[in-house]
C-alpha cells in the first residue's frame, strides 16, 4: 500500500483541481486498490461511488459484500480566505484563519506591510496594486473575502470589483455603520445589485465588543466560521444544523506524499453516528514509534487507535475498528461525546 498516489493527489489539489479518491479494499485478502478521478472530467458521467460520496458530506464507505468495500472520498478546493489589506487587523486575521484551515491570501500595495518576512510561509502574500491583484487572483464562488484596506477609496474599489463577480461564500468589509451606509447607497445609485449589496457583512464581525486589532480579527473570523458551518450567523440558544463536511487534512496528505518508506499506518474515519469529536473523512498518520500527524479527536479513543495502528505499521495489514463513546464504560474513560466512530486502519 504505497504512498505515491497521495503525491499525485496533492499535486492535483495544489493546482486547484477537485478530485475523488476511490479506495477498494478487501478485509479478507488485505488487498487495497486506489484510483484518482478528476471531478471536472467526470461531469455528466454516472460514477456511483463518487455520487454517493457527494450525497454524504464528501465521503462514503460502500459495502460490496462481507469482505469487500469501497471508500469514496471527494476532495474539494481548500477554503480560501482573501484579505485585502495587510494592516494590523488584516495581519492577525490572516494568522488566525490559517490556524483553522483556511488557505489564506493577503493583498496590499505597501511592501512594508505586505512581505513574506512578516507573514511567513503559511500565508500567500501579494504585494501589488489592488487592481492588479484581481488579475492575479482567480476569485471563485467558494472563496471568502474580507476588505480591510487603509481607506474608503481602496475599500470601494475592491468592493466594486467583487460585486461584478459571481456570488461568493462571504464578503465582509470593515467600517463604521455610517460610512458603510453611505457606501452602500452610492453603490446602489451606481447600478450595482441591491440584493448583492445587502448580502455584504458590514460592519464586519460578530458583535462581541471587540476593541483591539486581535479582538476585531477574532470577531471577523468567528463570523466567517458561522457562515461556513451553518450558512448564516448563529443566534444564541437557537438550534442550528452544522455542516459536517470533511475538512482537507493537508498536513496528513503532505506527510504521505513525502514518505520515504517509513513504517506507518493511515487511519481514516469512515463513518460516525451521533456526537463525535471528528467527522467522517478525518485522517491521522501513526508511525511505528507512536508519533502521529493529524488527529481523529484525541482522548482515550484516539489513544487506543494509535496503539493498534503503531503495532500494525509496516505489516501490510488492514482492519476496521469501531469506537463506542456511549454508555457507562465510555463515560468512565472520559469519552464525553456519546457517539460512535468507525475507522479504517491501513498499514503502509
Amino acid at each position: 500500500m504505497g504512498t505515491e498516489i497521495y503525491k499525485t493527489l496533492l499535486e492535483d489539489l495544489n493546482k486547484g483541481e477537485e478530485v475523488a479518491l476511490i479506495t477498494k479494499y478487501n478485509l479478507e485478502t488485505k488487498k487495497v486498490e486506489k484510483n484518482i478521478y478528476n471531478l471536472e472530467e467526470l461531469e455528466g458521467k454516472n460514477l456511483e461511488y463518487v455520487n454517493k460520496a457527494k450525497e454524504k458530506n464528501l465521503i462514503a464507505n460502500i459495502k460490496i459484500n462481507d469482505e469487500e468495500s469501497v471508500l469514496a472520498e471527494v476532495f474539494k478546493r481548500e477554503h480560501r480566505l482573501i484579505v485585502f489589506g495587510a494592516g494590523h487587523v488584516g495581519y492577525h486575521l490572516c494568522h488566525f484563519a490559517s490556524k483553522v484551515g483556511f488557505n489564506t491570501i493577503v493583498v496590499d500595495d505597501r511592501p512594508y506591510f505586505a512581505n513574506k518576512e512578516k507573514f511567513g510561509d503559511d500565508i500567500q502574500v501579494i504585494c501589488n496594486t489592488f487592481e492588479n491583484a484581481f488579475e492575479i487572483l482567480d476569485i471563485h464562488e467558494e472563496d471568502y473575502v474580507v476588505i480591510v484596506t487603509r481607506g474608503h477609496k481602496h475599500d470601494k474599489f475592491c468592493l466594486e470589483k467583487i460585486l461584478s463577480l459571481d456570488e461568493l461564500n462571504y464578503i465582509g468589509m470593515i467600517g463604521s455603520k455610517r460610512r458603510v451606509k453611505i457606501m452602500k447607497e452610492e453603490l446602489i445609485e451606481e447600478g450595482y445589485s441591491k440584493e448583492k449589496i445587502e448580502n455584504i457583512y458590514s460592519p464586519i464581525g460578530l458583535n462581541i465588543g471587540a476593541v483591539t486589532p486581535e479582538e476585531i480579527a477574532i470577531s471577523i473570523l468567528a463570523e466567517i466560521i458561522s457562515v461556513k458551518r451553518i450558512g448564516k450567523l448563529a443566534v444564541k440558544n437557537e438550534p442550528i444544523k452544522v455542516s459536517n463536511s470533511c475538512e482537507l487534512n493537508k498536513d496528513v496528505l503532505e506527510a504521505l506524499a513525502k514518505s520515504q518508506n517509513e513504517k506507518m499506518s493511515l487511519v481514516t474515519v469512515i463513518s460516525t453516528k451521533g456526537s463525535t469529536p471528528r467527522k467522517a473523512g478525518s485522517k491521522m498518520i501513526v508511525y511505528d514509534s507512536g508519533k502521529i500527524i493529524g488527529t481523529i479527536g484525541g482522548g482515550c479513543a484516539e489513544a487506543k487507535i494509535i496503539k493498534d495502528a503503531a503495532l500494525m505499521s509496516g505489516s501490510k495489514n488492514l482492519k476496521i475498528e469501531t469506537i463506542d463513546m456511549t454508555g457507562e464504560i465510555a463515560e468512565e474513560e472520559g469519552m464525553v461525546c456519546g457517539g460512535k466512530m468507525t475507522v479504517l486502519i491501513e498499514a503502509i
